[in-house]
């Protein structure tokens, strides 16, 4: 009978509950929630009891992001929006909160839904979770549980932390880069480590694997990297990104202080290397050449660049394979480089002015002195002898620049002249200034009178120039009587340069130019043409441009022995469109263009012949580019329809390889040309390259080269194989020692920047000079290079913490243990009045040592000030009371703040306010009569 009783309305409670249920999903739900499902589960245990029966249902569902608060919508079940006590009881699961009671009553007139907040923890997982239980109890029927689900939203944060020592290493040394690597984000991620090096520098780790780190873990990871035994001193970077998939997801750049224990020793001396290299030309005809380069520096300050060759190189196949292996036949030269300026010896080759000169190249001796407020340029050489004779003539010239504030006045002249069968000449002095223009601009104007082959005539030229980092224009306008025969570009030219950026994306260039000029062998020369350029960068590294070019050169040739005279000319029209795109190591540039040409041809006493052909081409070239090598594959395809229509088709295709590392054969890298070029009428021509680079010991290399070039062949007409091989030494000499700078880094333990007996030096201390960097050794001893006159100063990074460098000096360098220290201010009642009451934040405190270097404190308390970061050392207190709305005076006399360790005791110091006086009126002010004390 019990039993019936019971089961009976717990059944038909059930039923009710999983109709009402069913019913609510058909109405929209609000607040995220998504509706439960039909399913209805009973979980009760006793069937003799009501109270003791749970009945659950399918989970109501919100999306949310980790630290977040989500607000849940529950619906109540129709089943229970009539009994007469209802009560909820919301139980959390896990980390996640509730906000508010987590038991309430609910009344019958709000027994639609209910809402409840809930707190996602930041720890929690992306994916679906069980934050809580909402149970809505009854004294008439089952607990009835609906589920909250929370779909946790990914959140992807991977962290680079850099180790927090900092990095020292030897050049020529390895050196280990340590870091960390955490997921900061709730689901477990896979990422690749990619490496950005200097120049030169190498990494000893195999190509590593993809990691797979879970939320909230830590990886610890170093690299091993090589750093090139001639590696300039100083800070170097490396950076590393960390990859997911196909975007980074960090990315940090850590500081490699690298340094040479010699510091001016063997590592920093020039490099030599002696060659002796060996090709064969088309005809099988033997060519050798020695050669010898000096290049690195000589002292601290002052670098050499020296080549000397001596043999032969006849036929372009012998001089082609020496290029290919990095020798060059050319005439002993010094060139000798320092901050103040420059001497060329041998080779030497500049240009003065637009007017005075442009170019002149020849064997003898070039000198360039600069200075913050003068310059000085001079060159006396001899032109190179024409093909088949040793006629050479005199060149010389000097150029003086001298600033005053922005304005910059030059003067220069020349004597120049070149043999051969068009030789130039020019004989030229000019004047040349340079201001500050309108709009942030540079107005620059030169006058020179010029003597030439066939005469003589004032030539001027003016320039207007602005460059910013936005934009860049240019216009000049010269007029150079003599022309490109006497060292000048034409005789009249007229030039736009003009490149602005739009935004952060676009930017847009264009440029436009007319030439005119004569020579010895052309009565006419004229040339002129435009082109626009606006180009997009849709991402970092992609870029699409659109090009409209104009080309028009016109030519008149002077009747001679050889010559019946006429003219040609030819114009070209284009428009194209070019794509970049560089993705890590691996780049695509692409670009197509559509125009015509037109050729005239003109002989005396005949007619002009014109002809117009349409031209359109496209080329692309895409590779990988690293410290593996260079890989690319390139294509070229030319179309040039005929006047009869037929389309003339060229046609290259090709791979290259350059400084390819191969990995089977250890240090050897490899070189290769593989290009194929097909033309009209099936004429075709080929190039086949490989070439070898093998280290061997103690400095010593070999380099082999071997080509099959359609473009040389031999008198027989075949295209013979050209082999070439180098054989090269290469070793570092010392340095020229000159007077560096050597010293202790020492701490000075009472603060007198002294070093006294026992006060022990700093090792691993980086100092710095400029651009050079030294690292004491365990004792503390240093020994920089550089200029003598510069200061040299410690780099306070490479100090343990709480240390700072006592400033930039000579010789021995101190460093202090900084700490607080505390000054409290105490303000003094007036005799027979209550205290002073006086706002001190405004008061400032400052702290003089013996140097008259000044610290300021900050007011941390109402009335505490306190110094954040003090050397070692006695200092004299000033104080700055202007701003307190009580005039105050500091009681002599005012104690010295002694910092002498980590834990420096505070001092008190009492502020005196002013005294007052008070007059009674019976007597006349300033009397003594009638006064009262306070």
């Amino acid at each position: 009978m019990r039993v019936g009783s019971v089961l009976v309305p717990v059944l038909s409670l059930a039923l009710s509950g999983i109709l009402s249920t069913a019913a609510a999903q058909s109405a929209p739900s609000r607040g995220g929630a998504v509706r439960p499902t039909s399913l209805v589960t009973w979980t009760g245990a006793k069937p003799d009891s009501g109270s003791d029966v749970d009945i659950t249902l399918s989970a109501v569902t919100a999306s949310g992001a980790p630290r977040s608060y989500q607000v849940v919508s529950i619906p109540i079940p129709d089943a229970l929006a009539h009994v007469m006590k209802l009560e909820i009881e919301i139980v959390p699961r896990g980390e996640f909160v509730v906000l508010g009671p987590r038991t309430r009553s609910l009344p019958l007139s709000s027994r639609r839904r209910v809402g409840v907040t809930i707190g996602i923890p930041a720890s929690a997982l992306a994916g679906r979770l069980l934050a809580a239980d909402v149970r809505f109890l009854s004294p008439v029927s089952p607990t009835i549980v609906v589920p909250i689900v929370i779909d946790v939203t990914l959140v992807r944060e991977i962290l680079l932390r850099p180790g927090r020592t900092a990095i020292n290493a030897q050049a020529g040394n390895d050196v280990f880069v340590p870091f960390e690597i955490v997921n900061a984000g709730n689901a477990r991620d896979t990422i690749q480590a990619d490496l950005t090096l200097p120049s030169g520098w190498s990494s000893r780790d195999p190509r590593s694997a993809a990691i797979s780190i879970g939320p909230g873990e830590t990886v610890k990871r170093r690299l091993r990297l090589a750093i090139p035994g001639l590696s300039s001193t100083g800070s170097s970077f490396v950076r590393v990104d960390l990859r997911g998939r196909d975007k980074i997801l960090a990315s940090e750049t850590m500081t490699v202080e690298v340094f040479n224990s010699g510091s001016i020793g063997r590592q920093s001396g020039p490099l030599v290397t002696s060659a002796l290299s060996h090709a064969a030309d088309e005809n099988g005809r033997p060519n050798s050449l020695f050669t010898v380069s000096a290049v690195g520096a000589l002292y601290d300050s002052v670098r050499i660049d020296a080549r000397l060759s001596r043999g032969s190189a006849l036929g372009g196949a012998a001089s082609n394979a020496f290029a290919r292996l990095g020798t060059f036949q050319s005439a002993a030269s010094v060139v000798l480089t320092a901050p103040s300026g420059q001497l060329s010896l041998g080779n030497a080759g500049t240009s003065f002015s637009d007017l005075t000169g442009l170019y002149p190249y020849g064997e003898g001796a070039l000198l360039h002195l600069q200075h913050a407020n003068w310059d000085v340029l001079t060159m006396g050489a001899l032109s190179m002898p024409p093909v088949g004779s040793t006629e050479r003539k005199p060149m010389l010239g000097l150029r003086g620049e001298r600033r005053f504030g922005d304005a910059q006045l030059s003067a220069s002249m020349s004597h120049l002249a070149d043999a051969g069968s068009s030789p130039r000449r020019l004989d030229a002095v000019g004047v040349g200034a340079a201001v500050p223009s309108i709009f942030g601009s540079t107005l620059k104007a030169e006058v020179a009178e010029r003597r030439f082959q066939d005469g003589s005539g004032i030539g001027w030229s003016s320039e207007l120039v602005r460059t910013n980092a936005q934009s860049s224009e240019q216009f000049r306008v010269t007029h150079a009587p003599g022309g490109s025969d006497a060292y000048a570009r034409a005789t009249n030219e007229l030039v736009a340069n003009v490149s602005e950026r739009l935004n952060s994306r676009a930017t847009v260039s264009a440029s436009a130019w007319r030439t005119t000029d004569a020579t010895a062998v052309f009565s006419g020369l004229k040339s002129n043409g435009y082109s626009l350029r606006p180009q997009v960068a849709f991402r970092a590294g992609t870029t699409v441009a659109i090009e409209a070019r104009s080309y028009l050169f016109d030519a008149t040739s002077r009747q001679g022995i050889y010559s019946a005279g006429g003219g040609f000319g030819s114009r070209e029209q284009q428009l194209g469109i070019s794509f970049s795109n560089y993705v890590r190591q691996y780049y695509l540039n692409t670009s197509a263009y559509v125009g015509n040409v037109k050729r005239t041809v003109a002989l005396v006493g005949q007619s002009t012949m014109t002809s117009r052909t349409p031209r359109n081409y496209w080329t692309t070239n895409a590779g990988w580019s690293g410290q593996g090598g260079v890989v690319e594959f390139q294509t070229r395809i030319e179309q040039t329809r005929d006047a009869g229509g037929f389309v003339n088709q060229q046609n290259m295709f090709g791979v290259r390889g350059e400084q390819v590392v191969l990995p089977w054969f250890g240090g050897i890298r490899g070189e290769g040309d593989l290009q194929h070029v097909s033309g009209s009428g099936g004429e075709t021509s080929a190039i086949v390259r490989a070439g070898l680079a093998v280290p061997l010991i103690n400095g010593f290399a070999l380099k082999i080269d071997v080509e099959r070039n359609s473009i040389f062949r031999s008198v027989g007409g075949r295209v013979p194989w050209i082999f070439g091989a180098r054989f090269e030494h290469s070793i570092t000499v010392p340095m020229l020692r000159t007077p560096g700078t050597s010293g202790y880094v020492y701490e000075d333990l009472n603060g007198n920047q002294h070093r006294d007996p026992g006060e022990p030096g700093i090792a691993g201390a980086i100092v710095r000079r400029g651009t050079e960097t030294a690292v004491a050794d365990a004792s503390g001893k240093y020994r920089v290079s550089g200029s003598p006159t510069a200061p040299v100063a410690i780099d306070e990074a490479s100090l343990p913490d709480g240390w700072t460098p006592s400033g930039a000096a000579q010789g021995d360098l101190s460093v202090t243990l900084s700490t607080s220290a505390q000054v409290e201010l105490f303000v003094a009642p007036r005799s027979g009045i209550s205290a002073v009451q006086v706002d001190l934040s405004k008061a400032h405190v400052i702290a003089r040592d013996t140097a008259g270097r000044e610290w300021g404190a900050r007011m941390t308390g109402p009335s505490t000030a306190t110094f954040e970061a003090l050397p070692v050392g006695t200092y004299t207190l000033v104080f700055d009371l202007s701003e307190l709305s009580e005039p105050l005076v500091p009681r002599a006399p005012v104690p010295l703040l002694v910092v002498s360790g980590k834990e420096s005791k505070s001092i008190t110091v009492t502020l005196d306010p002013r005294p007052i006086r008070m007059w009674n009126g019976s007597s006349p002010r300033g009397n003594g009569a009638g006064k009262n004390s306070p």
